[in-house]
């Protein structure tokens, strides 16, 4: 299923499938002008690392962003996609989806049950290893189509005690998140 996200672009940077020429560059003049980092190694290792981003092959459909909102701390990318749901829609059903995938992207890891809103349930785990994950968050979104869907945000690029501290930030993103039909 195809994923549509408006996130805050103070926060985040979608990384397009097909950026146009010069992007990445135009990026990072952009975001180091608004984070008020003047120096030049920091907005070449910017571009370097969104140029890394958009040449990396995506498997599946899903949105690419960015989380930099601070230079004191790591930016982490985050993977969307909206995955459908092949369970009953009962609790334990919906548990069961949403703990088998966190165990396919993250296995060791602990969960924690999330409850942002009375239109969201899920879970989120974050866990350090060497593998392509650090954190994963599930949420079952309420209002989306008819069938229903897990949102599933695979985090990586940075430590998971640098993503962890930015969960709010993760469910404010999750509120942006609308299939494209």
């Amino acid at each position: 299923m195809q994923i549509a996200v408006t996130p805050d672009p103070q926060r985040w940077v979608i990384i397009p499938p097909f950026p146009p020429p010069g992007w990445a560059r135009e990026e990072a003049r952009h975001r180091s002008a608004h984070l008020g980092v003047t120096g030049p190694q920091w907005r070449s290792e910017l571009e370097s690392l969104l140029n890394e981003l958009q040449a990396m092959e995506r498997q599946g459909r899903f949105a690419r962003l960015m989380h930099i909102d601070d230079v004191a701390h790591p930016p982490f990318v985050i993977d969307l996609s909206l995955e459908i749901a092949k369970d009953d829609g009962s609790k334990e059903g919906r548990r069961a989806t949403q703990r088998q995938i966190v165990a396919a992207l993250l296995p060791e890891a602990e969960l924690v049950r999330l409850r942002p809103g009375p239109d969201m349930v899920g879970f989120s785990a974050f866990y350090e290893s060497n593998g392509p994950t650090q954190g994963v968050v599930v949420l079952r979104l309420a209002g989306l189509p008819t069938v229903p869907v897990d949102l599933v945000m695979r985090l990586w690029g940075a430590a998971a005690e640098d993503i962890a501290p930015n969960l709010d930030h993760l469910i404010e993103l999750a509120r942006q998140v609308a299939p494209v039909v």
